[in-house]
């Protein structure tokens, strides 16, 4: 529902949506702990959160969902090295924060050595082929260049 209100262009009918579905997915993280599916759940509920949060200039509010779900992907990423997935989902939070907060280039600087660790062991899906040289792109403009 967040995301067709998005769509939409309510976004504080989204933030309500989307508040409701982390309410949801906190309850079942905190039931389960091991189960790697609702903390995964529980990232993408912060990072929508701060999607709109961002869209409606609220980088504070952003800067937190997105690192709340930056703390989960990398307690994920590291419990399972080999999920390329998760490690994609770190790359996706490090890009997310590199927008929302002061420091761009850590962010992007990190994002891109996943990207480009998953691409040199083989493990960046053939769909994600371009993120390399977006985020090359994306740090070279970070860094004024």
């Amino acid at each position: 529902i967040g995301d067709v209100l998005v769509a939409q262009g309510d976004l504080a009918g989204a933030l309500s949506s989307y508040e409701a579905d982390l309410a949801i997915a906190q309850k079942l993280a905190s039931g389960d702990a091991s189960n790697s599916q609702w903390q995964r759940d529980l990232s993408v509920s912060h990072n929508k959160i701060g999607d709109v949060r961002a869209a409606q200039g609220d980088l504070e509010g952003a800067l937190k969902a997105f690192e709340d779900s930056l703390a989960i992907r990398v307690r994920l990423a590291a419990s399972d090295k080999s999920n390329s997935a998760w490690q994609r989902d770190l790359i996706v939070s490090h890009v997310r924060l590199s927008e929302a907060s002061g420091d761009p280039v850590k962010h992007l600087e990190q994002a891109l050595a996943i990207a480009s660790r998953l691409k040199e062991d083989g493990r960046l899906a053939p769909v994600d082929a371009f993120i390399p040289g977006m985020l090359e792109e994306m740090l070279k403009a970070a860094r004024g260049g």
